[in-house]
């Protein structure tokens, strides 16, 4: 199902980073938009902010928020229970 791949991305993603991850990222990898990814992700797990991207080339580029995602502590505190429990 691609709702739970997509959050695993982001777990996945976050996880290994310690960053955010932006949508177009992640809607480019699952060729779906920022809606798709929005209701993918619900409104409890993740959180969604702005952060700075670099867009363009080297010589003619710029930065411009963009949307970004992470998980809540909460959710991953839930998974971090969810494991302890499963040994």
């Amino acid at each position: 199902m691609k709702t739970e791949a997509i959050r695993e991305y982001v777990l996945s993603a976050y996880l290994a980073t310690g960053r955010h991850v932006f949508v177009a990222d992640i809607a480019k990898h699952f060729n779906t938009n920022a809606l798709g990814v929005r209701n993918a992700l619900g409104f409890d797990d993740f959180v969604f902010e702005h952060a700075d991207r670099w867009t363009g080339s080297n010589f003619s580029g710029r930065y411009v928020l963009a949307p970004c995602v992470e998980p809540t502590k909460t959710y991953l505190a839930k998974i971090i229970n969810f494991l302890r429990l499963s040994k």
